[in-house]
C-alpha cells in the first residue's frame, strides 16, 4: 500500500533529520518496511485570479480554516497523488481542500483528514453547516485529542464513531532525559500559534522577579519587557533554532510554561510533551481544549492554571520548580503510548479503514 502524507510546508526540506513529531506517523510507518510512504508539501503560492474571485464570493460558505488559496494549493498537488492508495491530509485546511475536489469529482482517493480547530469558530449559517457536514463525509476525520469530539459530532450531526481520536505524541527517541541530573534553571516558554497568551506570561514574570524567563516565538515582544525576560525568535519550519538546541533548553529548564487563551481547540501539545519527555516540569493553562484527559493529572504530571491568571501561574511555577521527580510525566506518556510511534499505530488503523472504504463498490 502506498500512503501519501500531505503537509502545509517544511517537511520536504527537513527530510529525515530531527524528531518525527510533525510528520504525524509517516516516518514510523515508513520504518516498518511494509508500506510505501511519500511526504508531499503544498506550495505557498496563492490562488490564481479566477479562483480568488470565486473564493471571495463563496468565502462565508467555505469550511472553517479553509480559503481559495488552500483549495488551489490542494488542486496543484492532485496529479502527484494519482499513485497513492490512501492520502493523509495533515491539517484542517488541507483536509477540507482535498474534500472539495473529492466532492467535485476531481479526486477519488480514500482520504484521512487530521482536524484541529474546525469548531473553534462560529459556523455562521445553516447552509455552511450543511456543506461542511457533507465534506466531512468525504474523508475519515481524525482528531489530536477528544476535547473537540462532542462539539464536532453535535454541530455537524455526525454519526457516533465516525471521527477517530488519535491522541498526539512526540518522538520519544529524540526528546530524552538529560544525561546528568540537576543544574536546571529558569522558565521556558515556546510557541507561535495564535492561542498563546504571552501577555499573561510577562505579567507572571513581573510577579517572579528573581526567576529568569526565556520566550521563543515569532510573535512580537510586548512593550516594556521586564529585565528577567529574554525574547528569542524561533520557528519550526524555518529551523531558526535547531532541534538539538531546543532539546538542550528543555533539558536545562526548571519549568516549561504553556500560556493559552481560552478556546476549545487543543493547543500546546507538542511543546508540553517534548518538555515532559525531557524531564522538565510543565505548567499549562487549562482551557476547554485541554487535551491531557485522565493521563496527565493536575498536581502530579502537570500543573494546570486558569486562563489569564498571572498570580495562579506564578504560584504553579514555584510548585513545579520544586518538583523532585522529573521523569514521572515522561513515564506516564510512555505508559499510555502518547508517543510518535503510538500516534503512527493509531493513524495506521484509520488509514486501513479509509482503504476499506475505497475498496467498497460505489
Amino acid at each position: 500500500m502506498k500512503i501519501a502524507f500531505v503537509y502545509s510546508g517544511g517537511r520536504e526540506r527537513r527530510g529525515s533529520d530531527g524528531p518525527s513529531d510533525f510528520f504525524y506517523g509517516a516516518r514510523e510507518l515508513a520504518g516498518l518496511g511494509k508500506l510505501e510512504i511519500e511526504c508531499l508539501d503544498l506550495d505557498a503560492r496563492p490562488a490564481d485570479f479566477g479562483m480568488a474571485m470565486i473564493g471571495g464570493v463563496l468565502g462565508k460558505w467555505l469550511p472553517p480554516r479553509t480559503s481559495a488559496d488552500w483549495i488551489s494549493r490542494c488542486h496543484r498537488v492532485l496529479q502527484r497523488l494519482r499513485e497513492a492508495d490512501v492520502v493523509v491530509a495533515t491539517a484542517t485546511e488541507i483536509s477540507f481542500g482535498l474534500a472539495v475536489w473529492k466532492a467535485l469529482g476531481f479526486f477519488r482517493k480514500p482520504l484521512v483528514g487530521i482536524l484541529c480547530g474546525a469548531v473553534n469558530y462560529p459556523i455562521g449559517n445553516e447552509l455552511r453547516r450543511r456543506g461542511v457536514a457533507r465534506l466531512l463525509g468525504k474523508f475519515r476525520p481524525m482528531l489530536f485529542a477528544d476535547s473537540e469530539l462532542s462539539e464536532m459530532e453535535s454541530r455537524f450531526e455526525l454519526p457516533r464513531d465516525s471521527i477517530s481520536v488519535g491522541w498526539f505524541g512526540v518522538d520519544e527517541t529524540f526528546w530524552t532525559l538529560p544525561k546528568r541530573s540537576g543544574g536546571r534553571k529558569g522558565v521556558l516558554a515556546v510557541g507561535n500559534d495564535s492561542r498563546r497568551n504571552f501577555d499573561t506570561l510577562v505579567e507572571t514574570a513581573r510577579l517572579s522577579a528573581q526567576t529568569r524567563f526565556t520566550v521563543i516565538t515569532l510573535q512580537e515582544s510586548p512593550a516594556n519587557l521586564p529585565a528577567n525576560v529574554e525574547w528569542m525568535r524561533g520557528d519550526w519550519k524555518e529551523a531558526r533554532l535547531s532541534d538539538e538546541d531546543l532539546r538542550n533548553l528543555y533539558q536545562r529548564a526548571a519549568c516549561v510554561v504553556v500560556p493559552l487563551e481560552e478556546c476549545i481547540q487543543p493547543s500546546g501539545q507538542s511543546v508540553a510533551m517534548q518538555a515532559m519527555m525531557c524531564g522538565a516540569p510543565v505548567v499549562h493553562t487549562r482551557t476547554a481544549g485541554w487535551w491531557g484527559a485522565d493521563v496527565l493529572r493536575d498536581g502530579l504530571e502537570v500543573e494546570l492554571v486558569p486562563p489569564r491568571d498571572a498570580g495562579a501561574m506564578a504560584r504553579a511555577i514555584q510548585r513545579a520548580m520544586s518538583c523532585i521527580d522529573k521523569s514521572c510525566a515522561r513515564e506516564r506518556l510512555l505508559a499510555h503510548d502518547w508517543t510518535a510511534s503510538g500516534f503512527a499505530r493509531r493513524i495506521s488503523r484509520v488509514v486501513e479503514k479509509a482503504a476499506e472504504d475505497g475498496r467498497r463498490p460505489i
